[in-house]
């Protein structure tokens, strides 16, 4: 199979019309897309990705009117709409519109991207899009245009070209069909801000099964049910404590990833660091963006490298990446979860 990889909206546009699989950047990560109203190539994208078919797709709009075209938008989903988005919160909604796939669930997962060249796209298609995160199921999800293109090149019909995601992690998911609305997914959205406009606002604990789940086995929202987000590499989420004291001692440097904030401390310089400073200090005066170490200085831009970083680390062959547990505060409670999803063992 040949992809189009190009910018061009239109022809890409053209592809999903097509009943074709096209890949796409959002603000959040790469999604992997087609049209909601075509099951075929919805079905298609699970076995591209290899993804169980009870774990659902988001349908992506360009508009609050297209949404509420096809599913029932209450007063207080309009406002989260409004409030958050374009941007990355997904609300789980009550259909109008049962044809659209998935047809065996009542309720469909919605959410508007930020880049107006996207939502322009998805204008065009007619849409809406259905898209889980581009990436192997069970995988990091993809946040560079290269890692997109070696791991589909061939295998999708199209890869659409736009500015690259920034966030990192994939959106926030609230569910609106229970009693009280539900925090489903952890996102940079966090459930404080939610809280401004949602007082009753259900947060769960990120890795327990939520209220909203246990009255079916099938997920209302990627995200909740499998294993995700990991690296072939072991995944060790440690306190700053350990992070440091696993520098000095314990591991292999030649096998080992680090990532965190403790990296560009006094503290942090142990004797790994030591020992390889040299060749790496000659890299924009510190260290390159992959040379076993990542550092990060806020939780937001940890978030927008782990993703790439775990890729990296896969394709040096590291058996270990050890990961400094995120800060308290903003930030922290999508990457929290992100992070220990990825460390649970297989």
């Amino acid at each position: 199979m040949k992809t189009l990889i190009s910018s061009d909206v239109r022809l890409l546009a053209n592809l999903i019309q097509e009943g074709k699989v096209v890949i796409f950047p959002t603000e959040t990560v790469y999604g992997i897309g087609a049209s909601t109203k075509n099951e075929a190539a919805c079905l298609r994208v699970y076995e591209i990705k290899g993804r169980p078919k009870d774990n659902p797709l988001i349908a992506h709009f360009h508009s609050i009117e297209s949404i509420e075209e096809v599913c029932v938008l209450s007063e207080i989903g309009r406002k989260v709409l409004e409030r958050f988005s374009p941007g990355p919160i997904t609300l789980i909604l009550p259909k109008k519109d049962k044809s659209l796939f998935p047809k065996d669930l009542d309720t469909l997962a919605v959410r508007i991207p930020k880049n107006p060249d996207i939502r322009e796209w998805i204008r065009l298609t007619g849409g809406p899009i259905s898209a889980p995160s581009a990436n192997l199921s069970g995988r990091p999800s993809l946040t560079k245009l290269a890692d997109v293109v070696r791991y589909f090149d061939g295998k999708v019909d199209g890869i659409l070209i736009a500015e690259e995601p920034s966030y990192g992690i994939e959106s926030t998911v609230l569910s609106l069909v229970g009693e009280h609305p539900t925090l489903l997914r952890p996102g940079s959205i966090e459930s404080e801000e939610l809280k401004t406009l949602l007082p009753d606002l259900v947060v769960p604990n990120p890795l327990e099964t939520s209220p909203a789940l246990s009255m079916s086995s099938v997920p209302l929202s990627p995200g909740t049910k499998y294993k995700h987000y990991a690296p072939s590499a072991q995944v060790l989420l440690v306190s700053t404590e350990e992070f440091i004291h696993s520098l000095k001692t314990g591991f292999d440097s030649k096998d080992t990833a680090w990532i965190g904030f403790s990296l560009s401390s006094k503290e942090g310089k142990g004797k790994v660091l030591t020992e390889r400073n040299d060749a790496v200090s000659k890299e924009a005066g510190g260290f390159s963006e992959f040379d076993h170490f990542s550092i990060v200085s806020t939780n937001e831009e940890y978030a927008s490298k782990l993703y790439a970083f775990f890729e990296a680390c896969d394709l040096s062959k590291i058996q270990t990446i050890i990961c400094e547990a995120p800060k308290p505060g903003k930030g922290w409670e999508g990457l929290r979860n992100r992070l220990e999803k990825a460390a649970l063992k297989k």
